[in-house]
């Protein structure tokens, strides 16, 4: 025969639980209305924003990425296939898109455009561009004047100078140096 004690325990601790469930979920509600209001107060904000600014956080940051945190992040990346869902979900070509729209992003490019050394790099490539040019021209006026040269010596039926005579093209020399043809020597 059971114990009328136990008999007793038994139904009040039934009865218990049906009256302190009801009242346990209501304070639990009210708990975490409580957390929503804190969350949302300007207290909280200012709270975030002095730890976001101490030394605290740049050292929980830097522990945090020399230890194990970065490899297993790498790793849980990869294994849930996170750059293939970017991909997939074309966030990647919306986000791409969305950049290339901005005004913002023109500003930028305008800006650096216009820096100093953006313009300095690109006057020495022209500069350099300029003398390649430059010497091509010169490679094809030389290769010119020599074809046109051998040109007219067989048409006058001349022969051509020894090669050891012949004067280099740099070492012409400038116009106003050679004598005028009644000065001349024969």
């Amino acid at each position: 025969m059971p114990n009328p004690i136990e008999s007793a325990l038994r139904t009040g601790g039934s009865l218990g639980a049906a009256v302190v469930r009801p009242v346990a979920r209501g304070m639990s509600d009210a708990a975490i209305a409580g957390v929503d209001a804190v969350l949302d107060s300007r207290l909280a904000a200012e709270v975030v924003d002095r730890v976001a600014a101490s030394p605290l956080v740049g050292r929980a940051l830097g522990a945090a990425l020399e230890g194990p945190l970065l490899d297993l992040l790498a790793r849980d990346l990869v294994r849930y296939r996170v750059a293939e869902r970017l991909l997939s979900d074309g966030l990647v070509e919306q986000t791409t898109t969305r950049v290339l729209e901005s005004e913002e992003l023109w500003l930028l490019v305008e800006e650096i455009a216009r820096s100093p050394a953006v313009t300095d790099a690109i006057a020495r490539q022209s500069v350099g561009f300029a003398d390649v040019v430059a010497g091509g021209v010169r490679a094809r006026s030389r290769s010119a004047d020599t074809w046109l040269e051998e040109r007219a010596r067989r048409v006058l039926r001349r022969r051509a100078p020894p090669a050891d005579a012949a004067t280099p093209p740099d070492a012409v020399p400038p116009p106003d140096a050679v004598p005028p043809p009644d000065t001349a020597q024969p």
